[in-house]
């Protein structure tokens, strides 16, 4: 008798399938990965954005695609808008010979975000992107008094934080903070496209959803 005709319950039975284990490190120690974590998932998520402009508020429509390598590390691409553009009426802190603007921003990045928590309920992350915007707009010049239309390409850097909470094991909502730094924008508005930033963002995993549907254990995986 060989070890590979032993069947059934046989002390000597030898199993196939494979133990998988994986550490991986969050703040609150090495968390471990069971066979319910695939190493590579697909990462899609609707991402909405509040900053200001000067002193008026913005919303940048956006959405990300990337994918996920071993629950904790995530990246990929990024678009945001800002859609028909916004009126800025009091930018007095950045120039106070500026009494109003038109402006339009745009971007594509790449991102890179790094899950520092997670457990069943709530995931906290750290979000580090860049990437090319189109900035255009009309202001009026303090030297010329004249209209000033301009539209350049830039580079804009976040920086971000994000806390989500898990709806299902496939729809987790999050809120976070950030700020964009934006290089070789005009001078008089340097200031006004550099700025804080609000998240809220939904992330839906698709291909989860309908895996879950037929094993159990994918949705015990968060």
């Amino acid at each position: 008798m060989t070890l590979e005709s032993v069947e059934g319950n046989h002390p000597l039975a030898i199993s196939t399938k494979k133990h998988y284990q994986d550490p991986v490190w969050t703040i609150a120690g090495n968390k471990i990965l069971d066979s319910k974590y695939k190493k590579w998932k697909f990462d899609f998520a609707l991402d909405a954005r509040q900053t200001l402009m000067g002193n008026t508020r913005a919303r940048l429509a956006g959405l990300r695609v990337g994918i996920e390598y071993r629950r904790v590390h995530r990246f990929g691409i990024g678009y945001y808008n800002l859609g028909d553009g916004v009126w800025v009426s009091d930018i007095s802190s950045v120039d106070p010979q500026i009494d109003s603007a038109f402006l339009r921003f745009s971007y594509g990045s790449v991102f890179y975000e790094r899950v520092l928590l997670f457990t069943t309920k709530i995931e906290w992350s750290i979000t580090a992107n860049t990437g090319t915007a189109i900035i255009s707009g009309e202001y009026r010049s303090p030297l010329t008094k004249e209209n000033v239309r301009f539209e350049r390409r830039v580079k804009p850097t976040e920086v971000s934080t994000t806390c989500y909470f898990h709806l299902t094991y496939f729809i987790s909502i999050g809120a976070g903070l950030g700020y964009r730094h934006i290089q070789n924008a005009p001078p008089e508005l340097q200031p006004v496209y550099s700025s804080p930033i609000a998240i809220l963002r939904v992330r839906i995993k698709l291909i989860k959803m309908v895996r879950g549907f037929f094993n159990a254990d994918v949705r015990q995986a968060y």
